[in-house]
């Protein structure tokens, strides 16, 4: 171990226990060869991005499609075939599974996550990838046809792969590498912690979900009983990245009621209300500069996603975003005033309501430093330089930071997400697979949470 990586450590508070005791170091016990874990990530991930795990957001059950119920046998199957424990699926196919601690000091308990489902913006049906070779910095042709293409434009980080193996999808779909690069990471470590049983490591849970592109399935995991003090989601995308901070996100629903079945030409003076009106009246009174195309960086938004009509009703369904909770309590003022303006403005309508759902909280207060020191302690043994993050957007790892676990994001080589343009890097999910092998003998060396002591004392 080098002294930069020892001063970080010291600098962090964090003990050195073993490795340094011992000399221990996972990639001198396993004689590491970069090749064959490449290999191992390629293959699992071409075939999980052909199973179509697209998620649905036009149902409430869980998980929302077919295909993930699919997917969490096939992925419960795999944990079992490389010795992972208690391996369940419940109900709403999240799959759960304990590789048991090899060591006797009593250690924290991490967990690494990642989810099954693709978006549903674009159909994950008939996904045909197509592995690229040592790419040399050409111009990637995806579909002629359509006129698909990687390039400096279309692909901006794409300068950064030369001479990497990078995988690509055929245009009509997206590619599947959010979150099927995680998966394939975690499987990828689970298998090498398998086949190398002389790497320390202390209790790891293994935990796949449904549904997290539409918020839904990490809800149904029952969180207090996964006895984990610490988590990683596996879902973020350049080399380095460290997701510590999200948005707060809000979402709010608005029905108006009208009455128009009163002749338009008898309208004036009459009980005529029209709510199509009001729909239109709410979403002019929300300022433009606050819109999503409008905003970047910190600064949150309001986006308006839905508005449909039946006969005398109107439904507008629709987010609020703010990485701050300041803006984000500002936000959802405005909504409400709107609300409150158009509500106003119409004293004949025969209904209006406005209801907000809390979806999830910003996650940054709730990563303990010398986890984040760990983190980074963890890449730059692997020469990789972290770079903390911000996310627009939320991850699983929100979730559960607010129940009380903390779950920064760590980069796992996706890039276009949810588009037809979307590439995997596979150098990068190395990288990342590199990354989930130190953490886990940095944590061997770590003592539990106090909480954790006090409990056994």
């Amino acid at each position: 171990m080098n002294k930069r990586i020892i001063s970080a450590l010291l600098g962090a508070g964090l003990a050195l226990g073993p490795m340094c005791a011992h000399g221990q170091d996972w990639k001198t016990i396993t004689r590491y060869d970069k090749a064959p874990v490449k290999e191992q990530l390629t293959e699992r991930f071409l075939k999980y991005v052909k199973m179509d795990t697209q998620s649905s957001s036009d149902t409430d059950q869980v998980p929302s499609t077919k295909g993930q119920k699919q997917m969490a046998k096939q992925l419960a199957k795999e944990l079992k075939k490389y010795g992972v424990q208690d391996v369940k699926v419940n109900e709403y196919s999240i799959v759960t599974g304990l590789i048991p601690s090899n060591i006797k000091k009593e250690v924290p308990t991490i967990a690494f996550l990642a989810h099954m489902d693709t978006a549903p913006e674009i159909s994950g049906k008939d996904v045909k990838p197509r592995v690229i070779r040592k790419y040399n910095g050409q111009e990637i042709v995806i579909n002629a046809e359509s006129k698909l293409a990687l390039n400096s434009y279309t692909a901006p980080l794409l300068t950064k792969a030369h001479g990497h193996d990078l995988i690509v999808a055929s245009g009509g779909t997206l590619l599947g590498a959010d979150d099927k690069t995680g998966l394939s990471i975690i499987m990828t470590m689970v298998q090498y912690l398998y086949d190398h049983p002389a790497i320390s490591h202390g209790p790891i849970t293994i935990v796949f979900t449904p549904d997290e592109e539409t918020g839904a399935g990490i809800e149904k995991l029952d969180i207090a009983s996964l006895g984990v003090d610490y988590a990683y989601t596996v879902d973020g995308e350049d080399l380095g990245e460290l997701m510590t901070e999200n948005f707060n996100a809000k979402a709010f629903t608005i029905v108006f009621k009208g009455n128009r079945a009163v002749h338009p030409g008898a309208a004036q003076n009459s009980a005529f209300a029209d709510n199509l009106l009001m729909a239109s009246d709410f979403h002019t009174l929300l300022p433009r500069q606050q819109r999503p195309e409008t905003t970047a960086d910190k600064r949150g938004f309001i986006y308006v996603d839905e508005i449909s009509n039946t006969g005398d009703t109107s439904t507008i369904k629709g987010i609020i975003r703010a990485f701050s909770d300041e803006e984000f309590a500002s936000l959802t003022s405005t909504v409400q005033n709107a609300f409150n303006t158009v509500k106003a403005m119409n004293p004949r309508a025969t209904g209006a309501t406005l209801e907000f759902k809390d979806e999830y909280k910003n996650m940054k207060n709730s990563l303990p430093p010398d986890m984040i020191a760990l983190t980074k302690t963890a890449m730059q043994a692997e020469e990789i330089t972290p770079k903390e993050v911000s996310a627009r957007g939320g991850t699983d790892g929100a979730t559960l930071a607010a129940a009380g676990i903390p779950a920064p994001d760590i980069f796992a080589g996706m890039y276009n997400i949810h588009s037809e343009l979307e590439y995997a890097d596979v150098d990068v999910m190395e990288a990342s697979f590199r990354t989930l092998m130190r953490l886990v003998t940095l944590w061997a060396q770590q003592n539990p949470p106090a909480s954790a002591n006090q409990a056994a004392n």
